[in-house]
């Protein structure tokens, strides 16, 4: 998409974008000669398919049934096809295989890679997305997981990468903006493109506050959310890496205020007028400010990541639409829009 195209339309009630890519691949969209392979490796013949459609990745993302009734999730991507995808799939073999059982994760069972495609496989968790808007009761069981997730040891004996360094690189988006005006940012975001040499100057501190020995996913979102009855999972874990205890909270919550909390907060859109922005960036401040992992976070360390986070999401929503994951951009443009929102009402 050209940087001066209008908006993608964005397909969900109002302009809630949908976290879905698109086409998925299917079990039978793969080569004869890599089913055989992964079939071997199961011990099964498949006789039955699920795809999910929630999720950005474009490959397979199926629970796959063999006939032995065995059931196991099965996601595969070719790296000639969809590098991005394949190369997420390899970093996530690399975490799944040695991440604790503490963490909420479904259990790894297998990867079978052959330089062009890269599948894994996982437990097969019978659970939901949470429905959007968000439930409060979910919310609050999302949010009570992340205070246990952030107290599970063992991120720097995995040798998982600081967040720091990664996050610092990805939070250069207001500086981009700056250099390079993005026609459309006084429409969609006003306040921010009236401060946009402060918000550069923001992201800047985001590498010292991420520092932490702390689990980080790095991509919470409901999509990447499954509930049980009993138990709240977090799925997708290619980006896992070790920082500040409260980062996944802060990753976390634009999303949500995009998305809204049925009956507490209003979905923050492109649309929303002031009013209802404002009020979404207090709702997101207040219930930072109200959980265990957000009550002492220093306020310009939170500031630098909100900034951080806003940014990328508003640059990369300016970048060409990606042709097999149509919604992303729509998808990137409305979490930077509920981030500036609470980083607005945090002030600079």
């Amino acid at each position: 998409m050209p940087d001066d195209a209008a908006p993608p339309a964005v397909e969900a009630a109002g302009d809630v974008p949908v976290a879905s890519g698109g086409g998925r691949l299917l079990w039978g969209d793969l080569p004869p000669a890599l089913r055989d392979e992964l079939e071997a490796v199961a011990g099964g013949r498949v006789v039955a398919e699920r795809s999910v459609s929630t999720g950005f990745s474009p490959g397979l993302a199926s629970v796959l049934t063999f006939d032995d009734g065995d059931r196991l999730f099965v996601k595969a991507a070719r790296t000639a096809d969809e590098p991005v995808a394949a190369n997420l799939h390899r970093a996530e073999a690399k975490v799944a295989t040695r991440l604790p059982r503490a963490i909420p994760a479904p259990r790894f069972a297998w990867g079978h890679g052959d330089g062009d495609w890269i599948a894994l496989a996982f437990e097969v968790v019978d659970g939901r997305v949470p429905a959007t808007p968000w439930d409060p009761d979910e919310l609050d069981r999302v949010l009570e997981t992340l205070v246990g997730v952030a107290a599970v040891p063992g991120a720097r004996t995995m040798r998982l990468p600081p967040t720091g360094p990664d996050f610092a690189n990805m939070a250069t988006g207001w500086r981009a903006l700056r250099d390079d005006p993005d026609p459309r940012l006084p429409a969609v975001a006003p306040w921010a493109a009236a401060h946009l040499d402060a918000l550069a100057e923001a992201e800047r501190g985001a590498l010292v506050a991420c520092e932490g020995e702390s689990f980080v996913h790095g991509d919470l979102r409901a999509d990447n959310v499954l509930l049980t009855p009993q138990k709240v999972y977090l799925v997708d874990w290619p980006h896992a890496s070790r920082g500040a205890a409260w980062l996944d909270l802060a990753m976390f919550l634009p999303s949500v205020a995009m998305q809204g909390v049925d009956g507490v907060s209003e979905p923050v859109t492109m649309s929303a007028d002031a009013a209802r922005r404002a009020r979404g960036g207090a709702w997101a401040a207040s219930t930072f400010a109200a959980h265990p992992l957000g009550r002492d976070v220093h306020p310009a360390d939170l500031r630098s990541v909100v900034a951080g986070i806003a940014g990328y999401f508003l640059h990369s929503a300016r970048k060409p639409a990606v042709p097999t994951i149509p919604r992303l951009r729509a998808f990137q443009r409305a979490q930077g829009v509920a981030a500036v929102a609470w980083l607005e009402h945090l002030g600079l």
